[in-house]
């Protein structure tokens, strides 16, 4: 387990990986793709685990937007209908011409037109195979070599988040399990053991079993478990 840091404080040396652009409408399909690009050693920036009450929304997100790696746009069923997305992705594309290099990743989850700005840009189809995207997106994110990954997903044909994990084996990265630095102390009061710098090994099932341990990170050892383990 690899464990982030996402108190205030730790925001002016943070680097996430990917920023992830919606619509709050959208917030169930983006959720679900946060949570499963954790499993891939992916630190997705999703508001709702970010914001604290009281903060400036365009503070955070200005800062969040300028420091991740990439910012994903998730064109979902509706993303035409939120400003805020708009301005994020307008932000994005300024980024990208200021440092002419790849920061903006279409990933098109919705039967929606993509933006005119966004014609260009080869985009990432997650509607018909989701695991074989999440794959590419986290190999891409990895830096594996594209017929790597490309290799992996005709040869094991993932259909579930144990079977990416497989997949981005095979093409050359072992992940680790991005969790908070919260679930990370709680994992450790539980019998999980110091690994490397922000990194920590444990086996789920003690984890689950342990009294102290709350419902809702139960839950999530149960899905590693049953999912990646």
């Amino acid at each position: 387990m690899d464990a982030v840091d996402r108190s205030i404080e730790a925001r002016v040396h943070r680097t996430p990986d990917i920023f992830l652009c919606h619509s709050s409408r959208d917030k169930s399909v983006v959720r679900t793709l946060a949570e499963d690009l954790a499993f891939c050693e992916v630190d997705a920036w999703l508001d709702e685990w970010e914001i604290q009450i009281g903060e400036s929304l365009y503070n955070v997100i200005t800062g969040a937007l300028e420091k991740s790696r990439f910012i994903g746009i998730v064109l979902a069923d509706n993303f035409d209908d939120s400003r805020y997305a708009s301005d994020e992705m307008k932000q994005a594309l300024a980024r990208e011409r200021r440092e002419d290099r790849t920061v903006l990743l279409p990933l098109l989850f919705g039967d929606i037109d993509v933006p005119p700005f966004l014609e260009d840009k080869f985009y990432l189809d997650c509607r018909s195979e989701y695991y074989h995207a999440v794959v590419r997106l986290a190999g891409l994110i990895h830096e594996l070599p594209r017929q790597h990954v490309e290799d992996a997903i005709r040869n094991l044909d993932p259909k579930s988040i144990r079977a990416v994990i497989h997949a981005l084996r095979y093409a050359g990265k072992e992940p680790y399990v991005v969790m908070s630095r919260e679930d990370a102390d709680a994992i450790l009061q539980a019998g999980g053991q110091p690994y490397i710098e922000n990194r920590i090994r444990f086996s789920p099932e003690a984890v689950a079993a342990n009294p102290t341990t709350s419902p809702r990170l139960r839950k999530m050892m149960e899905r590693l478990h049953d999912e990646v383990w």
